[in-house]
């Protein structure tokens, strides 16, 4: 990968490529055992406490591993899957039809195989007269012969717990010192035993990832999956292929995903609601009827019914209630706007707390920083602050008050009074005009 990340912590869609296969295994219903080395230890850091880990120092090959990872299962009979750490594409129920194929053909060792063609660096499957697998010939120490064979052995087996663990005790280290796991099959076939092949129809569900080109390859692959699983859930994606969504992403019935939009993180969007086009969200959680356009939402929460954009940027610990309305150009910092409350345009409230129908007029500033702290504004309800207002934090604008065009507002505005003025100065009651 030609990295400081090790390599099963690059993420596809969002995740780590460890995150990918620890879910298809517990999808498959299987508890994971993780085996890393020294120098992948730092993915212990993404695992859940409830997944053992063993650590194979030094790294001496994949069979070696596989000894390691049994010195972390209970000593019990029953079946097992090997994956490797970097094979993201593989689907559970393909784990559970190699394990099916095992228990029919009686056999102690079942292999996921595709045709990959003859260019690739996985080790060719050489099938023995009866059909089952004979060996399994490593690419550099393969003739020419052997390397022009289709099929190819993938990152996953599934076998029997017992007789792997008297098995990989026999393996023993090539010249570079290093255990395969593949010589399982040679080993299994001096014993008599039946080793089966699962050939799958789609090769790339076999594939792991050693490149960055293979990653954009996975990544690609991830991502349609992710957007068919939606679309088959009752989202609408205007156009697919524009749209990306990472794996942690929830979008609820009747969502619908407009063109450009970019979902990431732990997003999670309401019933009803419309993304797009152009939109980015990360960490957002979106609320039912939203409807949000052309705009950056990062670490915010929306309640339902709340309009935001085009052009507008939500920063983390924005909070919207409902039926808020924001237009062009209006950036939330830090702050909470209460339910039906509208900043229509050019305006910025950072650390602030604003009521219930509050109108915030163009141009509006929250001065929550002095260049040493950040202080709060707060916002009564049904206050209406004019266009071209600042605020200097900390401050208050009492319920039912208001602020005149361009006032500078360094002190408290009381309860039901209009604040003019540079500045401004609290001059009299303030009587909303009735539309």
């Amino acid at each position: 990968m030609r990295s400081r990340t090790t390599k099963v912590l690059h993420p596809v869609a969002g995740a780590p490529m460890l995150s990918h296969v620890l879910a298809v295994v517990r999808a498959a219903g299987a508890r994971p055992v993780v085996v890393l080395s020294k120098e992948s230890e730092t993915a212990r850091e993404i695992l859940p406490p409830d997944v053992p880990v063993a650590i194979q120092e030094p790294p001496r090959g994949t069979g070696d591993a596989v000894r390691v990872a049994l010195g972390a299962v209970p000593d019990r009979a029953g079946a097992c899957w090997i994956v490797y750490g970097d094979t993201v594409l593989v689907r559970p129920e393909t784990l559970h039809r190699l394990e099916a194929l095992r228990v029919e053909r009686g056999a102690v060792l079942a292999l996921l195989t595709g045709m990959a063609g003859t260019t690739t660096s996985y080790g060719r499957i050489v099938r023995g007269t009866d059909g089952d697998v004979e060996r399994i010939v490593e690419v550099r120490l393969a003739s020419a012969r052997e390397r022009a064979i289709q099929e190819s052995n993938f990152g996953a087996y599934a076998t029997d717990l017992g007789w792997l663990r008297t098995a990989v005790a026999a393996l023993q280290p090539n010249a570079t010192g290093e255990v395969f796991l593949t010589d399982l099959v040679a080993l299994a076939r001096r014993e008599g035993r039946t080793v089966a092949a699962l050939c799958i129809e789609d090769p790339m569900e076999g594939h792991g990832i050693n490149t960055r080109s293979e990653l954009a390859m996975a990544e690609a692959v991830v991502r349609e999956r992710i957007r068919e699983g939606h679309m088959a859930s009752g989202v609408t994606l205007r156009d697919p292929g524009s749209i990306s969504i990472d794996a942690q992403v929830e979008i609820a019935e009747d969502v619908v995903i407009e063109r450009g939009t970019v979902l990431e993180g732990a997003t999670r969007i309401g019933r009803g609601s419309r993304i797009g086009p152009y939109a980015v969200l990360r960490d957002t959680a979106v609320g039912a009827g939203c409807r949000i356009e052309g705009s950056v939402l990062e670490g915010a929460t929306l309640e339902d019914e709340v309009s935001v954009g085009p052009y507008c940027h939500l920063r983390p610990g924005a909070y919207l209630e409902r039926g808020v309305e924001l237009g062009n150009f209006g950036e939330v910092k830090a702050s909470r706007l209460g339910a039906g409350t509208k900043m229509h345009h050019f305006s910025y409230v950072g650390d602030a707390k604003v009521g219930a129908r509050v109108n915030i007029g163009a141009g509006t500033i929250t001065l929550n920083y002095d260049g040493a702290r950040k202080s709060p504004t707060e916002i009564g309800d049904d206050a209406f602050i004019g266009s071209d207002t600042l605020l200097r934090a900390p401050v208050r604008v009492g319920k039912g008050a208001a602020t005149g065009a361009g006032a500078v507002v360094t002190k408290d505005v009381p309860d039901g009074m209009i604040a003019i003025g540079m500045p401004a100065r609290a001059i009299k009651k303030y009587v909303r005009p009735k539309k």
